[in-house]
């Protein structure tokens, strides 16, 4: 297990990760036996222009994490604030994630998101350790803009953009 250092007091980090507003992201997959996973992640960042890269973090305790660091492809949806009970959704141990019907596939049968503020198709190009998560690296083969604006997540709600932060 990672090591603790010592005086952190592990509320006061993720209070103090908490004030730092990110983006909100539902990450798809399908397994190779056709099983549909996805969780919610706001760590996602822009890795790399050239060649087109980006890294998405994933709790190694998550039911999905065998798949996804196992996956071939995986596809980053940009959360609107349309899909604010969705992404608690994809947040959450054990819910039927994909019962609502709002997603549809690409050619290779993974869901996605059509109403999103961005679509990024991606292979898997790399997994690296990162404490009690794993960084998924993707290489981008596709992306596609939606009309909506993405919510952000800030201390432990959504944030809608042009909204003030209390």
């Amino acid at each position: 297990m990672a090591d603790q250092f010592q005086g952190l007091d592990p509320a006061a980090f993720r209070s103090a990760l908490a004030r730092f507003p990110s983006g909100v992201t539902i990450v798809t997959t399908r397994s190779a036996s056709g099983t549909l996973h996805g969780f919610t992640a706001s760590s996602f960042a822009a890795l790399s222009l050239d060649p087109p890269l980006v890294l998405v973090c994933l709790d190694r305790g998550a039911d999905c994490s065998p798949v996804f660091t196992a996956a071939e492809r995986f596809i980053v949806n940009i959360v609107t604030p349309a899909h604010a009970e969705l992404a608690i959704k994809f947040a959450t141990k054990g819910e039927n994630k994909f019962a609502n019907g709002a997603f549809e596939f690409d050619e290779s049968g993974h869901p996605l998101l059509p109403d999103a503020a961005a679509v990024i198709h991606c292979e898997l190009e790399h997994v690296a350790p990162g404490g009690d998560h794993v960084i998924l690296i993707g290489r981008v083969h596709d992306a596609r803009t939606g009309n909506g604006k993405p919510v952000t997540w800030y201390r432990d709600d959504f944030l809608h953009l042009g909204e003030s932060a209390a």
